[in-house]
């Protein structure tokens, strides 16, 4: 009991700090991009601090909604197909039928094989009365004779011999190809959804092109695949910089990529790093272009809205969904002074001087690093991130600036010589989901 408490203790502790540092380079982050919080003119830039509350510096990576259990249908290429039931799309039943093979050339081969049994039976038969003759003729015969009817005799007898085995092998045959009769309707074994038919000339001209050829996206003998209802998961793509970042057991919120204020909840099941995916896989993977790919899966709480083959994205569950009353800051914006007293920098409306403001501290969040303001701080006010050039009654703007080869440059974020180089492991703000 010791040990798992110390493990939780130290995984607690692991994830606060993830977290904080998370948020907190961030926040660093946009102070960079900021041109280090002023413009050309020397005003400091503010934000909202609704609006900053209600933005997010997590790192989001891209999912896909599939189903944990699918069944392949191989077809028997030495056989014909007689008919397809389904079509790409169907829903199915445990027990409906997929597709069947033709049994005409089974049965004219059941036919051959029944006529070479009696063919071999009365050759048994006919080898038995002459060797019953044979043995009368030797009874009577004189002793030089009886050595070549008893010769004729086992020549006889091996050919009854072959003839059984004959026999034997072609009811083995015939057993065979009745199953395979009885076995001619192939049929779902479960409820899901038919995802692929396969192209049958493909398969039965042993075209076999893997995920590569669209004849037969399964590659070898697969003809149709189908999907299981429910069950579903979410296959996540990250990349090799962050694939660090998660681990088995982690909570996430995974998004709608269509409106992401649909959320669902989850847990990180398996993360294989063994397999990497392609390059040219249009996924937002959280790393630099060109570096390796890594699967990961995650379980869903709940599948209610989920939709097999929806497009989604994946999120470490901070508690940034959780509701909470009043303002939350992160613990960079705030600052204290020589006295113990904490105070941010705040300007009361868009173009209002700055004032540094006393603000009195609640609660603390250790998982998002984040401090309840219980007094001393509105959300339509606006709010500066510390710096040196944070002073009572500095111009404010709500334009951010930019370091560029000229100057500043305001309301653009784009390059100059001068321009922040960012590392490719920096978390950004989830806006900006990295490819």
């Amino acid at each position: 009991m010791e040990k798992k408490t110390n493990m939780e203790k130290k995984k607690k502790i692991l994830i606060a700090a993830v977290a904080a540092t998370v948020v907190v380079v961030a926040a660093v982050v946009v102070f960079i991009l900021l041109g280090n919080g002023s413009d050309k003119a020397g005003k400091i830039y503010v934000q909202n601090v609704k609006e900053l509350m209600s933005g997010t510096f997590q790192n989001r990576y891209s999912g896909v909604v599939e189903t944990q259990k699918s069944e392949k249908f191989s077809f028997d290429t030495s056989r014909q197909l007689e008919e397809v039931y389904v079509t790409e799309g169907s829903k199915v039943k445990a027990g409906d039928k997929l597709f069947s093979y033709n049994t005409e050339k089974l049965n004219l081969e059941i036919e051959e094989l029944q006529i070479q049994i009696e063919k071999s039976n009365s050759t048994i038969s006919n080898n038995n009365e002459q060797i019953s003759q044979l043995y009368q003729l030797m009874e009577s015969a004189d002793s030089s004779e009886k050595l070549g009817y008893s010769a004729q005799i086992q020549q006889l007898q091996a050919d009854n011999a072959q003839a059984e085995y004959n026999i034997k092998t072609n009811q083995a045959n015939i057993n065979s190809k009745k199953n395979a009769i009885s076995k001619s309707t192939i049929y779902s074994s479960m409820n899901g959804t038919v995802q692929q038919i396969a192209d049958i000339d493909t398969i039965m001209n042993g075209d076999d092109f893997g995920g590569n050829n669209s004849g037969n996206p399964e590659g070898g003998n697969t003809f149709i695949t189908v999907i299981a209802d429910g069950n579903m998961r979410i296959k996540g793509k990250i990349g090799e910089q962050n694939v660090l970042n998660i681990y088995t057991g982690e909570k996430v919120i995974v998004r709608s990529r269509v409106d992401e204020s649909i959320t669902w909840k989850g847990t990180i099941a398996s993360i294989n790093t063994q397999s990497t995916a392609s390059e040219d896989e249009m996924f937002y993977t959280g790393a630099a272009e060109g570096s390796a790919k890594y699967e990961f899966y995650v379980n869903p709480d709940n599948t209610e809205g989920l939709m097999l083959g929806q497009h989604v994205t994946i999120e470490a569950d901070l508690g940034q969904e959780d509701t909470r009353d009043g303002i939350w800051l992160n613990s960079g914006w705030i600052c204290s002074d020589e006295n113990g007293d904490n105070y941010v920098w705040v300007a009361k409306s868009k173009g209002a001087k700055l004032e540094k403001r006393k603000v009195v501290l609640g609660r603390y969040d250790e998982n998002l690093g984040e401090y309840e303001i219980q007094s001393g701080l509105k959300e339509e006010e606006f709010i500066a991130w510390p710096s040196s050039e944070c002073k009572p009654g500095a111009a404010t703007t709500t334009v951010y600036a930019k370091p560029s080869s000229d100057g500043l440059d305001e309301g653009n974020m784009g390059g100059g010589s001068d321009a922040p180089v960012m590392n490719d492991d920096m978390p950004m703000p989830a806006a900006n989901e990295i490819y």
